[in-house]
């Protein structure tokens, strides 16, 4: 997750801020990287590298950034022309300095939503893959690894795939739930009813 929230926000930021030429090449690439279906990218990202748990992450990392760029930019490009940064731009402060004083703790709380929510589809991406048998691999343990073992006994011990597949829907759901609530607490307009 950090390394997707990390270049996403990079790249988000230098469009939204930038504009032009960079807002055009970088939004070019987030179109191209979302026009194909994330599982499929993830199952081709991971058929040149290889079965691996490292391969999977920079499969997911390598999928979703345009997701979080797309995002960041819009939220960004809401505070690009705002009184306060165009006062620092006009006593001289330099782009990094704005960027990070004035636009990334004004987009914090957006991008700690989007994360928490995000967590939630790299859990299930993770144990889709590991079902498949193209994440985690034998020895260490994981929750759709359990679940593709236990599809074999389902007839005679169907208790083996409920354990692991409550476990993935709960914290999910956890996730999910998390993002609501950071959302309602970090909302400007529920501060003030």
């Amino acid at each position: 997750m950090v390394g997707t929230i990390g270049l996403g926000m990079l790249m988000g930021l230098l469009a939204g801020y930038m504009r032009g030429f960079v807002d055009e090449v970088i939004m070019r690439v987030v179109d191209v990287m979302l026009s194909f279906p994330s599982q499929i990218m993830i199952l081709a990202v991971i058929a040149l590298l290889g079965v691996d748990i490292k391969n999977v992450i920079i499969a997911n990392v390598f999928i979703k950034w345009a997701w979080y760029a797309r995002m960041i930019r819009t939220t960004v490009m809401k505070y690009a022309d705002a009184n306060f940064i165009l006062f620092s731009k006009s006593v001289d402060s330099g782009t990094p300095y704005i960027l990070t004083h004035h636009i990334v703790p004004c987009i914090a709380s957006e991008l700690a939503v989007l994360a928490s929510l995000d967590t939630g589809w790299a859990i299930l991406n993770i144990s889709t893959l590991s079902f498949l048998g193209l994440g985690v691999q034998a020895p260490m343990p994981e929750w759709g690894a359990m679940l593709s073992e236990a599809k074999n006994v389902m007839l005679a011990r169907p208790e083996q795939m409920l354990v692991p597949g409550v476990a993935i829907m709960l914290l999910v759901a956890a996730f999910n739930m998390i993002g609501d609530c950071l959302r309602d607490a970090m909302d400007p307009k529920e501060a003030r009813s």
